[in-house]
């Protein structure tokens, strides 16, 4: 149970009065959830070798952790490129032709470089979409730079991804920044003069997000109490929130992926620490997963992330239902979705040539709103997509809910 009482700025604060025990069995039933994500099924089977030029259509990889501690973001990602890949071979393909979709799985990423020479190696690709968590991207893209392929990111956000100098990379996603961003400025608009504190996971995408909202801050003249960082691989948070606690934190920035997020409130529970405000960044905190195995403990806690299928969307979310018999789980699929068919139907108007994709993307300029999620395109000189933008939520009764 959690007992909540309304502070300043429209959150919740938390009393959080769950048993522990109840709490690390919906811990364990996430864990359960992710694991049953992952479990193999036709669509994402180890891939074949092809042989060059025997696919009948235009072959696309998919980079993306479809097993160990990424999995469930990654499968989510795989299963909005399924989708629309799904969606433009009902409607005759590319250039009449049908697009196969070859995933390829990278458990940790050391091994994402060997994952995309193997995926690369396996067929003749066109291109290569990727890759569900930053600490993917880099090597993923670094390997298809190598090879000239274009790598097209719709997910992963590390403002770093796109500042390589790379020539065969694009991103029609998030970066860091713009996440940190939003978190930033509704913080200080809702929050001003509270103790903030900064908890981050130092994974590739989370240490990213915490790096730029400690720039904006800095740019801001605005002190944050304390920061912490913590190892991706992290199995117990309650010495830092502890620290958090004893500094007199108010207003907490938690960037995290799923399993930390558990850890957190754990720690905060038992520690007593009930923050007047929680703004959430990183995959853990957007997961419908995360929902269900917190309950009621995570009412009220900011997220600030893409958008969760607005109303523009809801036929997506209607065909994920259809396919996958669960509503979706996360802005993932949604956000690879929309990244995906941009490049699907660039391909489209220029039969099939993947050797002129990147130029027709750059070029292309589509107004905020156009696409599924409310997003526009424009890339710049780096290949972001300046259209693309972060928004606030919260999670109110297990829903995640916009928030102006």
């Amino acid at each position: 149970m959690c007992c909540c009482s309304a502070v300043p700025g429209g959150a919740v604060s938390r009393r959080m009065t769950f048993p522990r025990r109840s709490f690390i069995a919906a811990g364990a039933a996430r864990t359960a959830c992710a694991a049953l994500a992952v479990l193999p099924v036709p669509a994402q089977a180890e891939p074949k070798p092809v042989a060059a030029n025997s696919a009948p259509g235009l072959t696309l990889g998919a980079l993306f952790p479809l097993s160990g501690p990424s999995s469930l973001i990654g499968d989510e990602c795989l299963r909005g490129v399924q989708l629309a890949v799904a969606e433009v071979n009902a409607a005759g393909g590319v250039a009449g032709k049908p697009v196969l979709l070859v995933p390829g799985d990278a458990y940790m990423r050391a091994q994402s470089t060997v994952a995309a020479g193997a995926l690369l190696s396996a067929g003749h690709f066109g291109l290569v979409l990727g890759s569900g968590t930053s600490d993917f991207s880099y090597p993923g893209s670094a390997a298809a730079e190598l090879a000239q392929l274009p790598y097209i990111e719709i997910s992963a956000p590390a403002d770093g991804i796109t500042g390589r100098g790379f020539k065969f990379l694009l991103r029609t996603s998030l970066t860091s920044t713009m996440i940190a961003n939003v978190a930033v400025a509704a913080m200080l608009a809702r929050y001003a003069g509270k103790k903030i504190g900064v908890l981050f996971n130092t994974g590739a995408s989370e240490g990213a997000i915490a790096g730029a909202a400690l720039a904006a801050w800095g740019q801001s003249q605005i002190s944050v109490r304390l920061v912490i960082g913590y190892p991706p691989d992290v199995a117990d948070l309650h010495e830092p929130v502890a620290r958090l606690q004893r500094a007199g934190v108010e207003v907490l920035l938690h960037a995290a992926g799923p399993d930390d997020v558990l850890q957190m409130f754990q720690a905060a529970h038992d520690v007593n620490w009930h923050p007047a405000a929680i703004f959430g960044c990183g995959d853990g905190y957007a997961l419908r997963e995360t929902a269900q195995a917190l309950g009621s403990a995570l009412d009220g806690t900011f997220v600030v992330a893409a958008p969760f299928y607005p109303a523009s969307a809801q036929p997506i979310a209607a065909l994920y239902q259809d396919r996958f018999a669960v509503a979706p789980r996360s802005a993932d699929s949604l956000t690879s979705y929309v990244g995906a068919r941009l490049v699907l139907d660039a391909l489209g108007k220029i039969g099939g040539d993947t050797s002129k994709l990147l130029d027709t993307l750059r070029k292309t300029d589509l107004p905020p709103g156009s696409l599924a999620n409310g997003w526009g395109v424009a890339f710049n000189k780096d290949g972001q997509n300046d259209r693309a933008f972060a928004v606030l939520q919260q999670w109110r009764g297990g829903t995640l809910q916009s928030v102006t």
